[in-house]
């Protein structure tokens, strides 16, 4: 049993050795199922690897099971790549009896290759009742890391931990990638928010005229929301 389980772990060392990129747990725009979570993506020469897992919420007459018809497809040009196999979960109409409230299923679906430079995929399960979706999967590791120091920070404002709240706001705004999500004018809008009520308006000025000064798109909305709050210079 425990040369068993040092095999596993050997197999999947070298499954992450050598995949070009790995993105775990990556954010989601939209998803249909809370219960079911991608844990990484795993981005190959040959393929483009998806691992997740669904847990169990019933007491009883819990299943899962994966259609044959499931595909990635990337969000701008939207062309497809239909899944080549599954690994780990039956394919419907045979289905995973679930044996307790809690219980976990972990299973790997394997799609050609994407070609690089893909930084969202859509993943779908093309079937008539209770299929899963999860829409604009963030495959850019800054973009993800930020996404994740964001909810940190909104989090941490919540709690009135302005000082850490305003570390991780501006760790997200340090450096805006090319193809930039809600959260950098949100950072922004935070920052300004926290010094302006705190007295600080010399500080809450300077993150303001930065947020003129950014390239997002959508700085305009951020800035507007401020002057309805009347917070202006």
């Amino acid at each position: 049993m425990r040369n068993l389980a040092t095999l596993i772990i050997f197999l999947l060392y070298l499954q992450y050795s050598f995949a070009q990129q790995i993105i775990e747990k990556p954010a989601v725009a939209e998803q249909t199922h809370q219960d079911l979570n991608i844990n990484y993506i795993a981005l190959y020469s040959d393929s483009t690897v998806v691992n997740l897992s669904v847990e169990n919420k019933l007491a009883q007459g819990g299943w899962f099971c994966a259609d044959r018809k499931i595909y990635i497809e990337t969000t701008q040009e939207h062309k497809r790549y239909n899944i080549i196999k599954a690994r780990g979960i039956p394919r419907c109409p045979a289905v995973h009896n679930f044996k307790k409230i809690g219980e976990k299923l972990s299973f790997t679906l394997v799609f050609p290759a994407i070609p690089q430079g893909i930084n969202r995929l859509n993943l779908i399960e093309d079937c008539d009742k209770s299929c899963f979706s999860f829409k604009s999967i963030i495959l850019d590791l800054k973009l993800n890391q930020d996404i994740n120091l964001y909810t940190r920070g909104v989090e941490l404002y919540a709690a009135n931990k302005n000082k850490e709240a305003i570390d991780c706001f501006s760790k997200v705004v340090e450096a805006i990638p090319s193809s930039p999500t809600h959260v950098y004018g949100y950072s922004y809008f935070n920052l300004v928010r926290i010094y302006y009520g705190s007295g600080d308006k010399a500080t809450a000025r300077f993150w303001f005229e930065q947020l003129e000064k950014s390239p997002l798109p959508d700085k305009q909305y951020f800035i507007n929301s401020l002057k309805k709050e009347g917070i202006s210079f």
